[in-house]
């Protein structure tokens, strides 16, 4: 039936399709207000909303809380107190204040396993890598990949320098030892991140211990090979720094004995440990940890010697340049005082943790932290050996003549 309302089949054509869209339109908001997906669609974004304020009071008022009276941004204290901190002050102090840094730092390590520092490797087991350092001018990781690969000039500087230092304490009666204590990355190459692969056969370390074995030195001890076969026993280094503990230093001790003559080792009686003369105890991050901020949250796995260790000796004079320990009265006989030894270190932490085992072992020692050639000390103290222990970042000490004396 044709509808008199319009002139013409166009309007009539018209009129039916914007009523069918108005329909369809309305069909549509009933739908979406009618259906049960709708209603839950429409519930989310309403909880999502208040949430969201619910959210934004909760910030503002856990921020001034834990922030209270104390400084909002680290170095910019105003000395006054702010109890009642603002979204916008909330905003602007976030990553300025030490706390909230540190809070970030630690929820990111637990999350997702990252440092907030590329100075430093998360290895597994929380063993903590460096990458550089700034002292020796090291590169950890390209020594790692092989990077820092010697040529033939400088490989027979070594040989060269090692030979020229021995050939100086000879002049004073004097036998020089080198003993190389490599890094943490050396001996626990397996500990570091799976990205890194396997070590290097080309790192420094073994190239030059390589070239002058095939020269035949022998009073060049690299360590890495005694601290490989004693890993069995325990774990040698700290695990937040690059560095011996306790177990490591006293295998390192073993293998240094076995370089020396034997008519020394005739003389001395070398002391004997098991695994129950060592605690393992929980401390607070070492370096590593304190450079990514987390000594608190990467716990070093600290070894020292049971409080059981008797130490028969004592550190009797102190001066700028070394220290001198001597046996106690009553170990006089059981500890020789012939042959007096020096022990040269290129880290303090190696002789703090080496001298209970040479002080226990020698009658007299002396213990210096600098691996120069000191005229002074030698004529003073007299050693009939003197051990150079070297750490593996420190290695390039040997040929740039810093350890020959001074012109």
């Amino acid at each position: 039936m044709n509808d008199n309302r319009f002139d013409n089949i166009e309007e009539q054509e018209e009129h039916r399709e914007t009523s069918s869209l108005n329909l369809r339109a309305d069909c549509n908001i009933e739908y979406i207000f009618t259906s049960g997906r709708g209603a839950r669609a429409l519930g989310v974004i309403v909880i999502v909303l208040f949430i969201g304020i619910l959210l934004s009071f909760l910030v503002n008022f856990g921020v001034s809380a834990y922030l209270g009276s104390e400084e909002l941004v680290d170095n910019y204290y105003d000395e006054q107190d702010h109890p009642n901190i603002i979204l916008s002050d909330f905003a602007d102090t976030f990553y300025l204040s030490e706390k909230i840094r540190k809070n970030i730092t630690s929820v990111d390590y637990y999350l997702f396993r990252r440092l907030p520092t590329d100075s430093v490797l998360l290895g597994k087991d929380e063993f903590l890598f460096p990458t550089y350092n700034e002292k020796s001018d090291y590169n950890y990781v390209a020594d790692y990949l092989g990077e820092l690969d010697l040529n033939s000039d400088e490989l027979n500087a070594y040989y060269t320098a090692v030979l020229d230092i021995t050939a100086e304490y000879e002049k004073y009666g004097i036998a020089c030892y080198f003993a190389i204590i490599p890094n943490s990355q050396t001996v626990y190459s397996d500990r570091m991140p799976g990205y890194m692969g396997n070590i290097s056969e080309e790192t420094r370390l073994k190239s030059v211990s390589a070239y002058l074995a095939r020269r035949g030195v022998t009073n060049f001890l690299d360590l890495t090979d005694a601290l490989k076969r004693a890993r069995s026993e325990g774990e040698l280094y700290n695990n937040t720094e690059d560095s011996l503990n306790s177990r490591g230093a006293y295998y390192a001790y073993l293998a240094v004995l076995d370089m020396l003559p034997r008519e020394i080792n005739a003389k001395i009686r070398r002391i004997y440990l098991s695994d129950s003369d060592f605690v393992l105890h929980s401390t607070t991050g070492k370096e590593l940890a304190r450079t990514a901020t987390l000594e608190n949250v990467i716990k070093n796995r600290t070894v020292s010697l049971s409080t059981d260790f008797v130490q028969k000796y004592q550190v009797l004079l102190r001066y700028d340049t070394y220290d001198m320990a001597f046996a106690k009265m009553q170990y006089q006989e059981e500890l020789p005082d012939q042959p007096r030894i020096a022990v040269q270190f290129s880290s303090d932490w190696d002789r703090i943790i080496m001298i209970d085992y040479f002080s226990n072992t020698f009658g007299t020692a002396i213990y210096r932290t600098s691996l120069d050639f000191n005229t002074q000390v030698i004529t003073k103290t007299d050693p009939a050996y003197v051990i150079c222990f070297i750490h593996e970042r420190d290695l390039a000490s040997i040929a740039d003549g810093s350890m020959l004396p001074k012109k």
